[in-house]
């Protein structure tokens, strides 16, 4: 039997552990107060005009990297397919090979099996120790190739933020728990 005060230590810790389990999540979110005067709101409308701009702009860029990608897609792709039926039959191969030996498995067996003979195959007799390969998909492939290659993101969100703070606006960036919240001091 354990001494008493072990008890005591072994809860505390249990319960350290527990109440690491559960951390708080946050939830950001910006409020953005429109300026005071009329002029501050015109600036502020055409702060919004330019942002709509740059993305419009952004997305019709991004449309025309990934139209110009396209052959490397086709490309690639192809490549990936070879690749994908090398290691498909690689690992039929395997397959059949592992299957053969769970077939003569009977041979190893008593009383058949030879005390100074072991064969290294059935050794981890009961494992396939192979992964069937994944296929690559067309639209895997495009999707990597326009993040390697094309920019999606063109910044016009900060440039807004400071063209509407610069018209007298305010941007507001609160953080609040919404989940498993410590308690209030």
């Amino acid at each position: 039997m354990l001494p008493a005060p072990f008890h005591a230590i072994w809860g505390v810790v249990v319960l350290a552990a527990m109440a690491g389990c559960a951390t708080p999540q946050y939830q950001t979110t910006v409020r953005l107060i429109p300026p005071a005067s009329e002029q501050g709101r015109a600036c502020a409308q055409t702060c919004e005009a330019q942002k709509t701009t740059c993305q419009s702009d952004c997305k019709q860029r991004f449309q025309a990297c990934a139209r110009d990608i396209e052959p490397q897609v086709e490309a690639r792709y192809a490549e990936l397919l070879k690749q994908y039926e090398n290691e498909l039959k690689q690992y039929a191969a395997a397959l059949r090979h592992y299957e053969m030996q769970l077939q003569f498995e009977w041979f190893n067996h008593y009383p058949y099996r030879r005390p100074y003979w072991r064969d290294p195959w059935l050794q981890h007799r009961g494992l396939f120790l192979y992964h069937e390969p994944v296929m690559p998909t067309r639209a895997s492939v495009q999707t990597r190739l326009e993040q390697e290659s094309c920019q999606s993101d063109c910044s016009c969100l900060p440039a807004y933020d400071t063209c509407y703070v610069g018209c007298g606006g305010q941007r507001l960036v609160e953080t609040l728990c919404i989940k498993n919240c410590p308690a209030s001091k």
